[in-house]
């Protein structure tokens, strides 16, 4: 079974024997509603935790101010690539988990759950900004307590289809059906605060290279991909150049879609990225941030110096990393799907093309001419 597909199966985390658990909160990108579910399922499990704070170097007081108001309670800080504060976190935990604990360390992709561990056992294990990195429990012996490692997402395999819907409660079709719509509503309207920042940014950036004689470029994979194409369609018909690049084959798409293929053909990047200059935007797009092409054509794109906007879910990965301005969707606590989110990526794109359009004075006859078609001479068939 390939990583990708394994990534979004995850065991329920009381299968792994834990006695409490420690909750790491990524300031930088806190997720709060993800939190939220990691706090239900602890509390319904009857588990001991504690939360604590990661990436305090990379956020402001404020911040943490405001993330722990959104989680309703005060909890420690630190920084694991600094050094701050860590000391007293670490007194925390043992002084929360006696000798004997088995503790789950919880929390969302790229928090420092795997970076914690390391820290606190000398271990060199594998750590990375790619969501997935961890794709199952593991167990580490520390100071007369167990650690278990864990995945960044909220999934129980005992609920049918979700990653993508939980259908759990519902007994007919129709009550199914009104669910998947009130949920597709709600990843949109939840997308809402977190996007506008950015959204707005890029709107403002994107208009001022399109005035140079700038073009967009747009690249994504499996749902991604289609969001890429519909931003691209709407761009031509509203009169703004623009090219697609994505790893959707034809003949081959919906294994595409389903599997990932070429997600990590480096090929593919550069090719995405000799379409680009200095004068051009390359708008990438991944649910998880993680894409390999995707946030490696962003990033030689970058360095050409093109403005490179991201479209994502996670804004703590190599695509957001990669990019200067970040779009950030919120539309599916539970992990990355191709279902939510790619609605909410898609009204985003809308909203993008449909502005940029408003501001350039685009009207309906023009837009419309955009669409007609344009007929050439050409030879008759079967003259070669």
């Amino acid at each position: 079974m390939s990583t990708r597909v394994t990534k979004k199966l995850v065991t329920p985390f009381e299968t792994c024997g834990a006695t409490g658990a420690v909750l790491l909160v990524n300031l930088y990108d806190p997720q709060v509603p993800t939190l939220r579910l990691f706090l239900e399922a602890l509390e319904r499990a009857k588990l001991p935790y504690l939360i604590t704070g990661n990436k305090l170097d990379l956020v402001d007081p404020r911040k943490v101010q405001q993330v722990q108001k959104e989680l309703g309670q005060e909890f420690p800080v630190m920084s694991l690539l600094t050094g701050e504060n860590v000391p007293a976190v670490v007194a925390e935990i043992e002084q929360r988990f006696p000798q004997g604990s088995r503790i789950v360390i919880l929390g969302i992709f790229n928090s420092g759950k795997t970076s914690l561990i390391a820290r606190l056992t000398g271990k060199d294990l594998r750590i990375g900004d790619i969501p997935g990195t961890t794709l199952e429990f593991e167990e580490h012996e520390w100071n007369g307590r167990v650690l278990i490692d864990s995945v960044g997402q909220v999934i129980d395999v005992n609920r049918p289809l979700m990653v993508g819907y939980d259908f759990t409660g519902c007994e007919t079709p129709e009550e199914m059906f009104e669910k998947a719509l009130r949920l597709e509503a709600e990843g949109i309207l939840s997308s809402l605060v977190t996007a506008k920042e950015g959204f707005l940014q890029a709107l403002a950036l994107i208009s001022e290279r399109l005035e140079r004689g700038g073009k967009i470029v747009t690249t994504g994979a499996g749902a991604s991909a289609l969001v890429a194409e519909e931003i691209a369609g709407q761009c031509y018909e509203t009169g703004v150049p623009c090219l697609c690049i994505t790893n959707n084959m034809a003949q081959a798409l919906p294994v595409s879609f389903a599997k990932g293929t070429a997600e990590e053909e480096g090929g593919l990047a550069r090719f995405i990225a000799d379409q680009v200059t200095e004068k051009d935007v390359l708008i990438g797009i991944s649910a998880s941030g993680g894409t390999g092409f995707v946030y490696e054509a962003v990033r030689l794109a970058r360095e050409k110096g093109a403005l490179t906007v991201a479209i994502t879910e996670n804004l703590d990965t190599p695509l957001g990393k990669n990019a200067h301005v970040v779009i950030k969707s919120n539309a599916k606590p539970e992990g990355p799907s191709s279902t939510r989110i790619q609605t909410a990526h898609l009204a985003i794109g809308h909203a993008l093309v449909c502005i940029l359009a408003a501001l350039r004075g685009i009207t309906a006859e023009e837009s419309i001419r955009y669409m007609l078609p344009e007929k050439i001479a050409t030879k008759k068939m079967g003259i070669k």
